[in-house]
């Protein structure tokens, strides 16, 4: 588990190890947080060749959810109302993924993110979401 995601969580959620979660980090230069998956082919249809579509939801779902939690040093937890998914490429399994996410807008009990998917450095799929955030 990585320095940043344990200071989230005192463990790694189930549904990350699920998703292939590999690592997490703060980019700093960027200001998104960069979520890495390892998707395996139980979580693909079409003969194990393309990740099924709501496996990618979730890895861009929760790499902007992760980043709200970390900035507020699990304080305050986002419960998605809307997610909006743009599929552009397929992701396929066995490849690593870099999910980011980013914050749009905050405020006190509404925020909106952003987030991309990234595989073999290509574009494969863009989000966006709208979160109600539960104060702790």
């Amino acid at each position: 588990m990585s320095d940043n995601l344990s200071k989230i969580f005192n463990e790694v959620p189930k549904f990350l190890g699920i998703l292939g979660y590999q690592n997490c980090y703060h980019d700093e230069h960027t200001d998104e947080w960069v979520v890495e998956y390892l998707p395996s082919e139980d979580l693909t249809h079409s003969n194990g060749t393309v990740v099924q579509g709501g496996f990618v939801s979730g890895m861009v779902d929760s790499a902007m959810s992760q980043f709200l939690i970390y900035l507020s040093k699990g304080k305050e937890l986002p419960l998605t109302l809307d997610l909006d998914v743009k599929f552009l490429k397929p992701c396929v399994p066995n490849i690593l993924v870099k999910a980011t996410g980013k914050i749009v807008r905050k405020g006190k009990s509404v925020v909106f993110t952003t987030g991309e998917l990234y595989q073999d450095n290509k574009l494969i799929a863009v989000a966006s979401a709208t979160n109600k955030i539960i104060v702790l």
